[in-house]
């Protein structure tokens, strides 16, 4: 028996908008969900309004905090879309077959978590407030804590700016206007993984 693995509170925005896209057009193009066609329909439109909310947010940096709350009210009501829609999926079959063709992941068998890999797709934007940079990686699977440094030069020394579970942070404290490098390990069960990175980027 399969499960939808959907855990949107540890995905990025933007990589959260063509995975949910992509349930919306397997979902109303297969005939195994037909009469899911209304939760689609409001994953559908919800995606959209997602996609629209995060373009504006990237696209203006002086009316951050209003466009968050739009952007972040907009991917709470996306999840909550995509929730009903998989529980409703979920009523109608377990096979991964179909639950695939309507365009999920399925959690996958649980293995032990060997040594974890460097964070992957490690990139950082400027910060809303001066002195500032946000980071963001991919998430992984076994992961209990994240640590992030930053330093004034390729090799160091380094000043740890972020210990946490989540893909995303934001480092302040830095010199607005100057470069710093950033760089992030994974920590889990079977140790830390080597570092990512190091990324440089000028600080808000």
């Amino acid at each position: 028996m399969s499960k939808i693995k959907l855990d949107l509170s540890h995905t990025a925005v933007a990589l959260a908008v063509p995975y949910l896209q992509k349930i919306g057009t397997k979902m109303a193009g297969s005939t195994r969900f037909t009469s899911l066609a209304t939760d689609t329909a409001a994953l559908t439109t919800a995606t959209t309004a997602l996609a629209t909310a995060n373009v504006n947010y990237e696209a203006s940096k002086k009316t951050t905090a209003q466009l968050m709350t739009v952007r972040d009210n907009a991917f709470a009501a996306a999840s909550d879309a995509a929730h009903t829609l998989a529980s409703g999926a979920q009523k109608i079959t377990t096979a991964a077959a179909d639950l695939e063709d309507g365009g999920w992941d399925l959690v996958a068998d649980h293995a032990p978590v060997g040594q974890l890999s460097p964070p992957a797709n490690l990139h950082a934007t400027g910060g809303d407030m001066a002195g500032s940079v946000d980071l963001a990686w991919e998430p992984q699977n076994g992961v209990q804590t994240h640590i992030a440094h930053w330093a004034t030069s390729p090799s160091g020394p380094w000043t740890q700016g972020y210990v946490g579970k989540k893909s995303s942070c934001n480092i302040a404290g830095l010199a607005s206007g100057q470069e710093h490098w950033f760089r992030v390990q994974a920590n889990g069960a079977a140790g830390a993984s080597d570092w990512s990175g190091p990324i440089v980027k000028r600080a808000t």
